[in-house]
């Protein structure tokens, strides 16, 4: 069984972002995520065999471009698109070398958005 993702409704409790873009390993696959935020990201084009509810590991830490990091995240699957084999994640713990390089990245998306804004 799976949630359906309603774009019109708001689930999450912490901003997303997406700028830099997040990589992230699951079950050994490296996928973009397309938002993400400290509580979680959604990725798309998930081939994997995780279903609502399942609990997993991410493993890895990385924005396009650049080295993955490794981590050591629990985490949960909350909503599901099939169709458009999206995955949404919630995380449950994070480790503190996932934290700081979430920050560092949030960090970097602020900086980002400044420049791009013109704000000093």
């Amino acid at each position: 069984m799976t949630s359906p993702i309603d774009p019109d409704k708001e689930q999450r409790r912490h901003e997303r972002t997406e700028v830099p873009v997040l990589t992230v390993t699951v079950d050994g696959a490296v996928y973009e995520a397309v938002n993400w935020s400290f509580g979680g990201f959604l990725i798309t084009g998930y081939e994997g065999n995780l279903t609502l509810g399942s609990l997993f590991e991410v493993t890895e830490f990385g924005t396009v471009g650049r080295r993955m990091n490794a981590v050591d995240v629990r985490a949960r699957v909350t909503r599901t698109n099939p169709d458009y084999r999206e995955l949404v994640v919630t995380f449950l713990d994070l480790d503190g070398r996932a934290y700081k390089l979430l920050h560092d990245f949030m960090t970097e998306r602020m900086r980002i958005l400044n420049e791009n804004t013109g704000a000093a």
